[in-house]
């Protein structure tokens, strides 16, 4: 921060005061500005830092961005418009969701920023989109790409900025559909004994027996655990903002569930609680005892790109020697075991699929998974089907045992 604050004496107020200074040098043009009069050095530091913060956006954008609202709509630019709109959602969204559509929108301007909003053709998407196939981009990035500029242009319609939406005119890009990686109920029984000792496996044995989310798991607190009676009440998730973490609401009311814990899963999580008691003790004051199941031995939580990068580094990245038919080998864990090499996030996918192939209800998997109804879970697991159908036929079979001989002659 380039603010420097000083000290005055106020011969009206007859008190001290405080002045913040900004001399910051930006797009090649020196800015600086005072003003007086505040009460407090405190006062004045965050209003100063919060002056330069709104000078550099400034001179990013080239603009201020309450200037487009009184622009004459006929001369708003795609950039102009998708910069308005994002500022109008920072308060109705997460962080995540938020930096999710400045990254999309970080594509759309580069490609069609400069063109008038209004002036947008179905065919400047087009034409943006295919190349950026062409470049290498994914097509379920090219699919994110088309809703937000989707939802971003029918916001501006609602608010009179645009007549049309040029949008609609197109095929969505289809996401590519690649066939999930997920364990077995073997392979993860294996897992699970192979890690029962490492930091790594209660955030394991949650994911795969609960299907939460990452997120969820760090976020999960003993309050809302029901050990007696064996449920989670979930209500929050862990998330990682601009550096810090922070404990949120979940944004949906499909998200904030009831989830039924297996046995095993009670018992590894009693046990767990009677480690972190054991640790409380020891450690006294120097404990921060801030409830969360997930946590380091001072009570502190795990951020979840720390548990996902241990997990790798558990599975992958860390070798170890082995002694095969009388040769000295360097193994991950996962080779050792003679398992797949799955994502963190697989282990919910697997939860999954383990349930469906026990012929569970969709509807009760979707709403362990957190889903609003029973077609997500339907398109995304779709592998399973097949054996469900065979299972529900072989069952029918049973059922339906008429002989040719049992006919009435």
């Amino acid at each position: 921060m380039s603010v420097t604050i000083r000290e005055y004496y106020s011969k009206r107020l007859k008190k001290k005061t405080f002045s913040y200074e900004i001399d910051i040098t930006t797009q090649q043009t020196r800015i600086r500005e005072t003003k007086r009069g505040f009460l407090t050095k405190t006062s004045a530091r965050e209003e100063g830092e919060r002056r330069e913060l709104e000078i550099k956006k400034k001179s990013k954008q080239g603009y201020d961005i309450k200037d487009i609202i009184t622009k004459d709509k006929n001369k708003i630019t795609v950039k102009e418009l998708l910069d308005l709109w994002l500022t109008t959602k920072k308060a109705n969204v997460t962080f995540k969701t938020f930096s999710f559509y400045e990254f999309c929108i970080s594509m759309i301007v580069k490609d069609i920023g400069k063109t008038k909003a209004r002036s947008l053709k179905t065919e400047h998407i087009e034409l943006a989109v295919n190349n950026l196939l062409e470049k290498g981009l994914s097509p379920t990035t090219a699919s994110h790409y088309y809703t937000v500029l989707n939802i971003a242009f029918n916001w501006a319609i609602q608010r009179g900025y645009i007549v049309k939406n040029p949008c609609l005119l197109m095929k969505k890009p289809k996401k590519s559909k690649s066939e999930l990686q997920v364990y077995n109920q073997k392979e993860l029984d294996t897992l699970l004994k192979a890690i029962k000792n490492l930091t790594i496996f209660i955030p394991t044995m949650l994911a795969s027996t609960t299907g939460m989310r990452l997120g969820e798991i760090c976020g999960l607190t003993w309050k809302n655990i029901d050990l007696d009676n064996g449920f989670i009440q979930l209500q929050e998730q862990l998330q990682e903002i601009n550096g810090s973490l922070h404990l949120i609401p979940l944004k949906s009311v499909s998200s904030k569930r009831k989830i039924i814990l297996l046995d095993i899963t009670i018992e590894a999580l009693k046990e767990l609680k009677e480690k972190q008691k054991s640790n409380k003790d020891y450690l006294g004051d120097n404990y921060k005892d801030k409830g969360f199941v997930v946590c380091q031995n001072n009570g502190e939580p795990y951020s979840p790109t720390y548990i996902s990068r241990n997990y790798r580094r558990v599975l992958k990245d860390t070798k170890h020697k082995v002694t095969v038919d009388g040769n000295t080998k360097k193994l991950s864990l996962y080779e050792m075991l003679s398992i797949p090499l799955i994502r963190f996030h697989d282990l919910r996918h697997t939860h999954a699929t383990l349930l469906l192939k026990t012929n569970t209800h969709p509807k009760i998997v979707a709403d362990r998974l957190g889903h609003v109804d029973t077609r997500l879970v339907m398109d995304t697991y779709s592998h399973v089907l097949p054996d469900m159908q065979r299972d529900a036929l072989n069952e029918l079979n049973k059922m339906m045992n008429l002989k040719h001989d049992d006919s009435i002659k």
